[in-house]
């Protein structure tokens, strides 16, 4: 669930991080576009101030002797015509100029008026009347016309650039948001990677951590061994006191003493690792165990590790990691007191657990930990786990590297 989790947050991450960049995209070509708007309205009302300027010069021909003055006056009419034209249709899509254009074509308006005074004075010949209307009535109309384009023009530029101004301030609010929520995600992502694995309850056997297992899955060699799970203690019965030596322990049932004894000559026999893995399986069976585990100690005698498996996965084996000496668990205390400890199963359909130490003439060397399907180990189970201790211990020696699991020794 917290791996499911953490690839749902890195997958959050990268679909905001896919949408910072959309969206700054989407910003850059808003201003892009209005850029280009304002570059179109420059160039339109800077073609009125070229054709004003032509149809001004057209003006002045009125007045010139020799000219024809149906082709100056037709040359005024189309330029008037063009100019109204472009006024129109910049009006029609103007909002921040609209009242500087609308000035301009009222002074045109005016200028065209004062054209056709011009136009009947000259064809009466009376240049003087006309001369006077082309240059101080028609200037005066002209350049009004000309002061309002350049107002519409400047009114154009700043509300540009009060809208790119207001698209930066968007994408740097929209840039910053997105990086926080990033930011969030990640940090959390982080955390939950980083959050230890649950560990097994003190009160857990090892049948209880097999059911606590996920599914199979593939793990990598060179993974590190997580710590041992920590069992309960459960002190023996203490040493009885001098006097009459007390009676000897009830031994195992009769027809597995046979089989016990065939067992205990065949570990004196081995020469081989690779006889061990049956001769495990055998000991499970006499023992009615699921799963064996012989961990020997180090030459220091304060680490425990596990040296032969029998009946647990490999990546079982491989969460097993490390005991400590004086740990609270029933393995650790088994070595430590150098007697037989059980512990009975917290349920019915439970198994419980044994640990009895190899004993050889310079100490104890390691322990023999059973999982039996017994939900209450008896002394006769006990007993035949010392035999078999016994016997291992002669094989055993502190500090040799672990073998691992029995199937693979």
């Amino acid at each position: 669930m917290r791996k499911s989790g953490v690839g749902l947050l890195l997958t959050l991450t990268l679909l905001v991080a896919i949408a910072i960049v959309v969206q700054d995209v989407r910003f850059e070509d808003w201003s892009a576009g209005e850029r280009t708007s304002l570059l179109i309205r420059d160039r339109d009302l800077g073609a009125l101030s070229v054709r004003l300027a032509d149809l001004r010069a057209a003006q002045t021909a009125y007045l010139v002797q020799g000219q024809n003055p149906q082709f100056w006056t037709r040359r005024v009419t189309e330029l008037g015509d063009q100019i109204a034209s472009e006024l129109a249709r910049l009006r029609s899509g103007a909002l921040e100029s609209g009242s500087a254009l609308d000035n301009a074509t009222t002074a045109f308006t005016d200028l065209m008026s004062a054209d056709k005074r011009a136009r009947a004075s000259a064809v009466s010949d009376q240049l003087l009347v006309a001369s006077d209307v082309v240059f101080a009535d028609s200037l005066d109309m002209a350049q009004r016309f000309q002061t309002e384009l350049d107002n519409a023009r400047t009114a154009d530029a700043e509300a540009a650039d009060a809208t790119i101004a207001r698209l930066s301030q968007m994408r740097l609010a929209t840039t910053a948001a997105g990086l926080a929520i990033m930011f969030c995600l990640s940090t959390v992502a982080v955390v939950l990677s980083r959050r230890p694995k649950p560990t097994v309850s003190p009160a857990a056997t090892m049948a209880q951590m097999l059911r606590d297992l996920p599914p199979p899955v593939k793990v990598s060699t060179t993974q590190p061994a997580a710590p041992a799970p920590a069992l309960p203690v459960v002190v023996a019965p203490a040493a009885p006191p001098a006097g009459p030596k007390p009676a000897p322990a009830v031994l195992p049932a009769t027809s597995t003493l046979p089989e016990a004894a065939e067992l205990c000559v065949d570990l004196a026999r081995v020469i081989d690792g690779r006889d061990i893995p049956a001769l495990l399986k055998r000991a499970a069976e006499l023992l009615d165990a699921s799963g064996l585990i012989v961990w020997v100690t180090d030459q220091g005698g304060s680490i425990l590790q596990p040296m032969l498996t029998h009946g647990y996965p490999d990546r079982v084996v491989r969460r097993l990691g490390t005991l400590e000496a004086g740990a609270d668990n029933v393995t650790s205390l088994a070595f430590r007191s150098v007697r037989p400890q059980s512990m009975n199963a917290a349920g019915d359909d439970q198994t419980g657990a044994i640990a009895v130490p190899l004993v050889t003439a310079s100490g104890c060397t390691g322990v023999l930990a059973a999982e039996v399907k017994q939900g209450r180990p008896t002394a006769d189970t006990l007993a035949l786990a010392r035999i078999l201790a016994a016997q291992l211990a002669t094989i055993i020696a502190p500090g040799e590297a672990t073998v691992g699991h029995a199937a693979e020794a």
